[in-house]
Parts: structure tokens; sequence; C-alpha cells
């Protein structure tokens, strides 16, 4: 592997024009008056933090502040046609995507709908059988179920045909979503996406699970009576953690109000007191520790960070819908039993050890083939194909070898 067709590109930094000009004085005063390091404080001052002052509200969150959900477009039509379902008894079914995000925002609003008394079910397609994203065949089979309104989760937003497909059913659409959106947009009821041209809403950076949280928000102030802070407060204490693992694992920016839903998320996930079953059963199988053998002190010191959810946590979760079916990862967040959250858990585990040989036999294939090509060296961009490759996982594949060679990355399957 270390001949010239296979050498790596370096990676090259590059240093911000203003780093050298960042002011001396105040990388000192807020070392002195937060109590940390300089190397701490010039990052604070890189982020615009020129007091101490700044740089306090910006560590303890006082300035963040979570936006009205009713500047979200659209927002008031979907909980209006929400609650006109949840009046006439139609069934509803929440359709999602298969990765952390969509299975967060799925069991997010399915629970919340659930606690409302709804009829209601959720689907997620499978990436090998049904492809991404809304389908026909997906609507015609939740029409067969009696299904009279769909309510999508990270993903709808270039469900045109799909929605006009499903009027013809006389299932109506409410889209919630956070991909960029096309110049036409689909004729659902609602399209609750801050990426909309239309759309005030201040902070853009919502991972799906997100504008699911800021829609049940808008809905439990429209029905409950309480203040938007009650609402918010009563949101966040149950759905949260959710909205948290969804959000790292989606590489939302965790700035503005994705840092203070995050903060909150990771703290009734640290907590064992508040954290939920089938989340629990993960961290134990993912600890290794499945037969109880972990005292509750041992369960206690657990640091939940981000980086814990990001790399040990969320794998697991997208595992599910790389190899089998994200409903695996689903059942595991909305299961009350703890035997069954116990065997989910394993479950995810085993299918994430199984999608990791998968990528590394991937790996080795492409490897082989990039040995053999003579005009590796004078290729811009690589291209490899195999028609034995899982479409699951050549992506992180495609990441790794796009990372080792320095060179743009497609894999085809």
């Amino acid at each position: 592997m270390q001949n010239k067709k296979t050498r790596t590109n370096r990676k090259q930094w590059v240093v911000r024009e203003n780093a050298a000009a960042i002011d001396r004085s105040s990388v000192d005063a807020i070392s002195g008056h937060l109590g940390v390091c300089g190397v701490v404080s010039r990052l604070l001052v890189a982020r615009g933090c020129s007091t101490p002052e700044d740089a306090e509200n910006f560590i303890r969150m006082k300035s963040e502040m979570l936006h009205d959900p009713s500047c979200l477009t659209d927002s008031d039509k979907a909980v209006e046609r929400i609650g006109i379902a949840l009046e006439r008894g139609e069934k509803i079914a929440v359709y999602g995507d298969y990765d952390v995000d969509g299975v967060t925002a799925v069991c997010t609003l399915y629970l919340y709908l659930k606690s409302k008394g709804a009829d209601v079910t959720y689907y997620i397609p499978n990436r090998s059988s049904d492809g991404y994203g809304v389908s026909e065949q997906a609507v015609r089979m939740l029409a067969e179920k009696g299904v009279t309104l769909i309510v999508t989760v990270d993903t709808g937003v270039t469900a045109n045909d799909e929605v006009e497909f499903a009027r013809t059913l006389g299932i109506d659409f409410v889209i919630t979503d956070h991909h960029e959106c096309r110049s036409e947009l689909p004729r659902a009821v609602a399209v609750v996406n801050p990426h909309r041209a239309d759309c005030p809403y201040p902070f853009k950076d919502l991972a799906g699970v997100g504008v699911v949280f800021k829609l049940i928000c808008a809905f439990e102030e429209a029905i409950s009576g309480a203040s938007k802070l009650d609402c918010v407060r009563r949101i966040c204490d149950r759905y949260a953690d959710l909205v948290a693992i969804g959000t790292i694992a989606d590489v939302m920016p965790i700035r503005d109000e994705n840092k203070l839903i995050v903060s909150r998320g990771l703290a009734l996930i640290e907590s064992p007191k508040t954290r939920r079953i089938g989340l629990s059963a993960l961290i134990e199988a993912a600890s290794g520790k499945t037969d109880g053998t972990q005292s509750t002190r041992q369960k206690r010191a657990l640091k939940i960070t981000s980086g814990y959810i990001g790399y040990t946590i969320a794998p697991r979760i997208n595992a599910a819908g790389r190899i089998r079916s994200a409903s695996i990862a689903v059942e595991l967040f909305l299961t009350e039993d703890p035997t069954r959250a116990a065997e989910l858990a394993e479950e995810l585990c085993k299918t994430n050890r199984e999608r990791q040989d998968e990528e590394n036999n991937i790996m080795r294939c492409a490897y082989d083939k990039i040995e053999s090509c003579e005009s590796f060296a004078d290729d811009a961009v690589i291209v490899l194909e195999d028609d034995g490759w899982n479409h699951g996982v050549i992506g992180i594949v495609a990441s790794r070898i796009t990372e080792h060679y320095g060179k743009p990355t497609l894999l085809i399957s």
C-alpha cells in the first residue's frame, strides 16, 4: 500500500486570516474571568466573544433562545389538519427516513400523537426494496390500511408526484422536512421546512427531528392553552433526548437553539431516572454489559456526550437501516418491555458488527480495484463499481477512500 498509486494526499491546514489578529487582552481577560486556559480563551474570541461577559453568555447559553414555532411557514396549517384528524378519529401514518434523524423523528411524532389519543401508525421505507423517500407503492399500501393523513418527517419535500397520487386515493399530506427545496413544492396541505424560500424562521439548521419538535410545540400550545414557555418545557422533558440524538447524528451545527435542545437532551439521557427503556438497553448493549453486571454506580458514572452519541449510539441505529430495517430501531425506542428492549438492543449491536464487516470487505475489494488500475495516479476522481456491494454501506466506504487518497470518490452498486 506504499507504492506510487496508493500514495495518500496529506491534509493541508489553512489558518484563518484573522487568527493572528486575535486581541491578546481579550484572551487574557476571558482566561482570568472564567478560569480557563489560553487555548480555550482564543477559541472563544475566535467565535466572537470579545468580552468575559460574552464568553460566559456563550458557555452558559444565557443568550440562546428557542424561536417561536409559528414562524415556520405552514405550521398553522399542519397543526389544524392534524387537529382535525384527531377530532375525527382518522388513521394517521408517520412516514420517515431510515437514518437516525428519521428514526428519532418518527418516534417523537408517533409518541406525541399517541399520547393525544390518535389512531397512528408509522412507516419507514426499506432501503433495498423501497429506495429513498416517499413512494407510490407505500402510499397505496397505507391507503389500503385506511390511512387518510400522512405526516412525513425528515423526508417528503421533493415528493410532488407522490402527493398528487395520494390525493387520488383520498389521502392528505402534511410534510415536515429540513432538506433543500425545489422551486415547486408538493401540493400538500402543509409543507413545514425552514429552507422554504418564503419561510421567515430565523434558524435554518434544524434537523428533521428538530422540525418535528417545533411542530409539536406549536400543536401543544394550540390545544392546551398553556403558555409558550410551559409548552416548550413539557415537550423538552418528554422528547429532548430523541431530538438531541437525531440532531447530533445528522451532524447539524450545535449552535442557536440546537445548542439548547442538545444540552437538555444529553442531560435527560445521562440521568437513569429520565432515560427511556430502549435507550438504556442500547447503552448497556453498546458497553457489552447485557447481563446486568454493571453496578448502579457504574451506570450513573457514564458521561453522555455528543461524541458518545455520534460514535457509539448513532452507528448502531443507522446500521439497522443500512443492513436490515430501521423499524428495529423504532421499535426499540417505543417499547416499554425491558426484556424486548434488551433483545432489540443486542440485535442492533449485532447488525452494526455486520455493517462493519461488510464495510471492511468492500474496502478491501475497492483497494484491490485501485491497485489494478494503471491510470489511477492521473485520475482526478475515483469511480468504482461492483454489483455485489451493499448499497447501504458504499457511502461510508466512499468517504473512507476519499479520506485516504484525497480524491473525490464515487462507488456504484
